[in-house]
């Protein structure tokens, strides 16, 4: 009877499953050896995703280029920079120089227009050029053409001549000479005025030619002012063609160091 009692109160053991000293879940029929090399599987497996991992580092780090490319690639890269901020600055300068010379072709412009007329090339035999070529040499020599004695006489040659001024004789002003020296006998200035003359044909001829040769001068000197900014054009385009080659060469350094997968800074 007592006996009884006392068994009657233990719970009954669960069929279905049981739990081991791990604290591990596991069927009614498994063992814990059995929970064990379970366990030991799913390790072994992430072992083998953590080898594979580090095989594909261990490729990727053989494929990396060596630390001595890399620095190379860096030096590289730093004096493409220094070049592109060169090639800039003069790009800058010459744009600069460009305006300048613009205001300038404007100033000879006006200048010529008021010394030959309107219509200066036709009057000074200037072949028509290219718009650029003929700003350009216009431009660059502004100073020197304005202030050039061709120029200056090339004005005198447009400008009407003034007719020569007759003096005033002892007899054609009453009043003013009335002293009987000077109405009895004329003066040396009387004689020199009297003997002054329109100039003959051969005169206006020579300085007709004379004028021609100036205008000859002056369109020489555009023409030489034009072949040299022909040249000094040329030195541009091909100063922009290497900064453009330059600027390509800087971004496909980038795009190597970039794929070396290093960060590449100035």
């Amino acid at each position: 009877m007592r006996r009884a009692q006392s068994v009657r109160h233990y719970a009954r053991p669960s069929i279905a499953l049981a739990a081991d000293d791990l604290g591990v879940l596991r069927e009614g029929d498994e063992s814990n050896e059995d929970v064990l090399r379970r366990q030991l599987l799913e390790k072994d497996r992430e072992c083998d995703k953590l080898q594979m991992t580090i095989q594909a580092l261990q490729d990727q780090l053989a494929q990396r280029p060596p630390l001595e490319q890399i620095q190379e690639l860096q030096r590289e890269y730093r004096n493409l920079e220094l070049l592109l901020q060169g090639t800039q600055r003069e790009n800058e300068k010459s744009m600069a120089e460009t305006e300048r010379l613009k205001a300038r072709e404007k100033m000879l412009e006006r200048e010529l227009t008021r010394l030959a007329g309107d219509n200066w090339q036709a009057n000074l035999e200037i072949p028509p050029v290219s718009t650029m070529s003929l700003r350009s040499s216009s431009m660059h020599h502004r100073s020197n053409t304005i202030s050039s004695p061709v120029t200056l006489n090339l004005s005198r040659y447009h400008s009407p001549s003034p007719s020569p001024r007759l003096d005033v004789s002892s007899g054609s002003r009453p009043g003013v000479l009335d002293t009987p020296r000077a109405s009895s006998s004329p003066t040396p200035y009387d004689q020199s005025s009297h003997d002054r003359r329109p100039p003959s044909n051969e005169e206006k001829e020579a300085q007709r030619q004379a004028a021609l040769a100036q205008i000859e001068q002056v369109r020489m000197l555009i023409l030489g002012m034009d072949q040299r900014l022909d040249t000094r054009e040329s030195k541009l385009v091909k100063m922009l063609e290497r900064a453009e080659g330059e600027g390509r060469r800087y971004e496909s350094k980038v795009a190597e160091a970039q794929a070396a997968g290093v960060g590449v800074g100035v």
